[in-house]
């Protein structure tokens, strides 16, 4: 191959990563845009607590390394941590694939290159990797000596980026057998644990794909609703993953100060309340869409009605999964939920520019209900 050959497939190549890199650039921007269109929620209630979700990254980080005496709470922190990495990155993973043009790069580029620029993207888009790096750069070698586990965790989350772009499908079943893994009745290392996790999403990479969807059929209003979410998985994945991120942070409160346990405990049910009601904006997208065909079939009434329903589930679900955990079954607290989620499921519904001021009104009314 001459010199001009190769200088021009160099050129071809950079040529090909500009693009890449600024078709990543514009989907990340259309991302933003989406978030921004639910006004206030992620504004106003979320984007204060940014700081403190940081400073909780680098708690949960430094339980990780620091797991030697707690083995098993460790391996639960470094699941939940792979959890959340896995739903920020399929989040992205279309403007780390440029998933829209993708046909269109085939033409222009060998598949190695698609590979590649995929990778390249994935390393930069991976702030939790990139955190454990950081972290990783201040230990020293004898300190490395000892925690030989932190290793393997971050080989498996560079290995699970790589998954959720290429074989999202093994995330489910590694998560499924991983947090069974945890129910060990047997006192392992941190490093026996950590590698159990790694052959685990190995080995669930190579077990097919099941189409849930070729064994259902559409014949009732709850068939419908499976059927939607099932295929629209991702509007529960990031609500239950925020959720954990609700009990977990609620476990270190309560372990720090016991004695705020009420505060705790409201504050806990309003995020609850956020997270489940906002489940409405979707189910209203949803009835919009096939109104028309139910009130064909005479049943418009009641899927109106049953769009309300997801939302009320998840919260009643939550709630009931955060009174076992934390054994703190208080029916107030169940009412006073129940009825606030309802108000801001229609407030989701009918006026949604002002579900957020809503649901900050109803948490500073509670918080002094509380006090």
């Amino acid at each position: 191959m001459s010199f001009a050959s190769v200088k021009g497939k160099l050129e071809q190549y950079r040529a090909f990563m500009s693009y890449r890199y600024l078709a990543y650039t514009f989907e990340l921007k259309q991302l933003l845009l989406q978030l921004k269109s639910f006004g206030l929620i992620f504004l106003v209630v979320l984007g204060s607590s940014i700081l403190g979700l940081v400073l909780l990254l680098f708690l949960g980080l430094g339980k990780i390394i620091d797991s030697t005496d707690a083995p098993a709470y460790g391996a639960q922190i470094a699941l939940f941590y792979l959890l959340l990495q896995s739903v920020m990155l399929s989040a992205i993973k279309s403007a780390i694939k440029n998933s829209k043009q993708r046909l269109f790069q085939h033409t222009i580029a060998c598949p190695s290159w698609l590979n590649i620029a995929d990778i390249k993207l994935l390393l930069i888009s991976n702030g939790w990797l990139i955190t454990s790096l950081l972290i990783a750069l201040d230990l020293t070698w004898a300190q490395w000596i000892k925690v030989p586990h932190f290793f393997v965790f971050m080989f498996i989350q560079l290995g699970l980026g790589i998954v959720c772009l290429y074989k999202p499908s093994a995330l489910v079943y590694g998560f499924t057998l991983s947090t069974l893994f945890l129910f060990t009745p047997f006192e392992l290392s941190p490093l026996i644990y950590h590698l159990g996790f790694a052959i685990i999403f190995l080995l669930s990479a190579f077990i097919p794909v099941i189409n849930i969807n070729g064994m259902t059929s559409v014949r009732s209003l709850f068939s419908f609703w499976f059927c939607y979410f099932i295929n629209h998985s991702w509007t529960l994945v990031w609500r239950i993953s925020l959720l954990l991120c609700v009990f977990m942070a609620s476990a270190e409160l309560l372990e720090k100060r016991p004695d705020l346990v009420n505060i705790i405990a409201g504050v806990a049910v309003a995020f609850i309340v956020l997270f489940s009601s906002s489940l409405q904006f979707d189910c209203t997208k949803v009835h919009e869409q096939h109104r028309l065909f139910f009130k064909m079939n005479q049943k418009a009434r009641a899927f109106y009605i049953s769009q309300f329903i997801p939302s009320m589930l998840l919260f009643l679900g939550a709630f009931i999964a955060y009174s076992i955990t934390f054994e703190r079954l208080n029916s107030t607290l169940l009412s006073l939920g129940f009825v606030w989620c309802l108000l801001q499921v229609y407030f989701a519904q009918k006026k949604p520019a002002h579900y957020a001021l809503v649901w900050i009104i109803s948490n500073v009314g509670l918080l002094a209900l509380l006090n």
